[in-house]
């Protein structure tokens, strides 16, 4: 059994130039920062906050959405980046807060442009404040941008890692992006056995489909759903013997918990334990879907598998 859902990332793992890597980081590095004020304001994060604060916050947004501009980065912003810009504050559509996920695919990037020393585990997100400092972008400067995205305009830019190191980095996310589709199809199982089992029809319009097309699930893993059970026992053990997962547990993949400690016990003194993926409640679920969505994302439009940065470009890669 291999993870072959994704393994056209590894035939030829040859990254678009650092420059090109740079621009799209800064261009989720500005639409995150306005994600950022738009998220508080629609949480009513405000605290004893005034109106001379909201009056701030409207200029923060104008002076980021001028800064795309003045930096040249609308030429390379999605028409969906741009949109969500050039709207006024706290007028941002339910959508638009999706944008959030976005965040692990900054992080990898910044992995890949040297600027990142690690990529987390698969069941931690990357510190959020600290991909900030990475870059030493200030999101409402347009000269912190130019100066970002000049430092790699050099073609004498040597990379901090070598193709060992790059290939277990997408062996990884694979592996990952493998196993939260695998929960996915398991998940929808009865529902999968229940559509093959009718007679044939206009299936791509049916409730299934979209449920899988909401989650990036290509067409042609419907037939794996009824195997996962057995499967998912193999592909663990697998990525363990390559040593792209840490443990396994419960004949799934292994992941480390925090448990439950009084407030008083230190974060470094506090327990751990290790569950089966397959474990997890809904919510912990969707959050390390998430996670390896995006970072896959960011490999395969690094790597130049996908053309377009666009999250169900991802489900073509089968």
């Amino acid at each position: 059994m291999a993870f072959r859902t994704t393994a056209i990332l590894r035939q030829g793992l040859k990254l678009r130039p650092p420059f090109e890597l740079a621009l799209r980081s800064s261009c989720l590095q500005l639409v995150l920062a306005r994600w950022g004020l738009e998220t508080a304001a629609l949480m009513g994060l405000r605290g004893e906050q005034t109106a001379n604060d909201d009056d701030r916050k409207v200029r923060a947004v104008e002076a980021i959405t001028t800064a795309m501009y003045e930096s040249g980065l609308d030429d390379h912003a999605t028409s969906a980046e741009k949109s969500m810009l050039d709207k006024p504050y706290r007028t941002w559509e339910y959508s638009d807060y999706a944008y959030g996920d976005h965040w692990e695919a900054l992080g990898v990037l910044q992995w890949l442009l040297g600027r990142q020393h690690a990529i987390p585990t698969y069941y931690s997100s990357f510190d959020r404040a600290r991909l900030f400092q990475n870059s030493g972008i200030m999101p409402a400067d347009p000269s912190t941008i130019e100066k970002f995205v000049d430092s790699f305009m050099s073609s004498q830019i040597h990379q901090t890692f070598d193709k060992q190191q790059l290939q277990r980095a997408v062996d990884t996310s694979e592996a990952w992006l493998w196993r939260a589709r695998a929960q996915v199809l398991l998940g929808l199982r009865d529902e999968i056995s229940r559509a093959d089992a009718k007679p044939s029809g206009d299936a791509q319009d049916s409730p299934l489909e979209a449920k899988l097309r909401a989650q990036n699930i290509p067409h042609s893993l419907r037939k794996m759903a009824a195997d996962m059970p057995k499967t998912i026992p193999l592909a663990a053990q697998r990525a363990h013997e390559k040593g792209i997962i840490g443990e396994v547990e419960g004949s799934d993949f292994g992941i480390v918990v925090e448990m439950k400690e009084d407030n008083a016990v230190p974060t470094e003194q506090r327990r751990t334990a290790t569950v089966p993926y397959s474990s997890l409640d809904p919510d912990h679920l969707d959050a390390l879907r998430k996670i390896a969505e995006s970072r896959f994302l960011a490999f395969a439009w690094a790597l130049g598998k996908i053309d377009k940065w666009c999250p169900e470009k991802t489900a073509e890669l089968v």
